[in-house]
């Protein structure tokens, strides 16, 4: 018979193990919890001394500790799933700064209403999409010289009506 709870330990091992799997229904899982509880019954078997029902009392620890087990594995798994749902919910930051050019685009075709729909496309094209003058100049059928003029009309125009937006458009220009 067991002198100490570590002598029961060693003299019931596999006993003790096939419970700890079977409550956890894995061996790796059930040797996990079955060395955390060994651990804590090492640092306290002095206090153990006097136990009468060793088998009892460990099974109750191995039980106990499985809850505890499962409910972190819960817990880090919820934590998991949840930081994924999170993450997918999350904006991603280049479509909000999409959408931000896109606001400003509209904002900019609304203000140069007053010129034709081709002239505003190309304006938008040159100083936003960044396209080539030549490509632009070439879509309106005028010569290079002729679109910077149309353009630097354009500007003249936001600047003196519509200052915040030609304050955009240079910090576009500068960038």
């Amino acid at each position: 018979m067991a002198n100490s709870i570590m002598d029961f330990i060693e003299e019931n091992y596999k006993e003790l193990l096939a419970f700890a799997v079977r409550l956890n229904g894995s061996l790796e899982d059930g040797e996990d919890v079955f060395q955390a509880v060994a651990a804590k019954i090492c640092q306290k078997q002095n206090e153990l001394k006097d136990l009468t029902v060793c088998k009892t009392y460990l099974m109750t620890c191995i039980r106990n500790a499985t809850l505890n087990f499962q409910r972190a594995k819960a817990r880090q798994y919820k934590a998991d799933t949840g930081f994924e749902t999170l993450k997918e919910c999350m904006p991603d930051p280049k479509a909000k700064e999409a959408f931000a050019v896109a606001d400003w685009v509209g904002s900019l075709e609304q203000h140069l209403m007053h010129y034709e729909e081709p002239l505003r496309k190309a304006f938008i094209a040159y100083y936003v999409d960044q396209t080539p003058l030549e490509e632009v100049a070439a879509s309106l059928g005028l010569s290079k010289r002729q679109t910077t003029k149309k353009f630097e009309s354009m500007r003249t125009y936001l600047k003196r009506h519509y200052k915040h937006l030609f304050m955009e458009l240079c910090v576009l220009l500068s960038i």
